[in-house]
């Protein structure tokens, strides 16, 4: 379904729900006609694709030192997840980035925020960044035949068309044949939230 970390309140149901530190993470809500009154002191908002890599950043407190919201949605996102990231991006303000697995999943979950109205900034993990961060062979993981006929799909969506960078990326994908979860990056995972840090200022 999802989780959310970071500063965060809202009214849901009548109750105000405030999130609590890691390893208490509050749940997406579902109904998202019953939320309301948010508040944050946060500068943006960090999506992230994968699980181990949401759990690992949370219990880092990444959103306490970054000063973002966290939010781990399944992979592909669903439409409750969608909707409740939208209506934070327009009640507070805030810029949505995300981070997840280079691999065509991660790209289509990402693609559903934009075609649910959210636009997104992807950081990473890209495949064009894979050289630069030194991983070895045997981090990188043989694409399924599903996998090459995703990509191969997604490439045909308008919603990825109107993203040249993300049609490059899926391209290399294709080309090389590999993915990487982004747990492999653990080592360097804050060069990631340094990332949105100057993309934000």
């Amino acid at each position: 379904m999802g989780s959310i970390a970071g500063d965060l309140r809202f009214r849901y149901e009548g109750s105000m729900m405030h999130l609590t530190p890691f390893p208490v993470l509050l749940g997406i809500p579902l109904e998202i006609e019953y939320v309301s009154d948010m508040e944050s002191k946060a500068k943006y908002i960090l999506l992230c694709g994968n699980q181990s890599g949401f759990i690992e950043l949370a219990k880092d407190k990444v959103d306490d030192t970054f000063s973002c919201i966290l939010v781990h949605t399944e992979e592909p996102a669903t439409y409750w997840a969608v909707d409740f990231v939208k209506k934070m991006k327009e009640d507070l303000g805030l810029p949505v980035l995300a981070v997840g697995d280079s691999s065509p999943l991660a790209v289509k979950s990402f693609s559903h925020f934009v075609a649910g109205g959210c636009d997104i900034k992807w950081l990473g993990l890209r495949p064009s960044d894979l050289e630069s961060t030194g991983l070895s062979e045997g981090c990188m993981l043989v694409m399924r035949k599903a996998d090459l006929e995703l990509a191969q799909h997604l490439l045909e969506e308008d919603i990825v068309k109107e993203k040249p960078e993300w049609v490059k990326e899926l391209k290399i994908m294709v080309n090389t044949q590999r993915k990487v979860e982004i747990e492999a990056l653990f080592s360097i995972a804050c060069y990631y939230i340094h990332m949105c840090v100057y993309v934000i200022n």
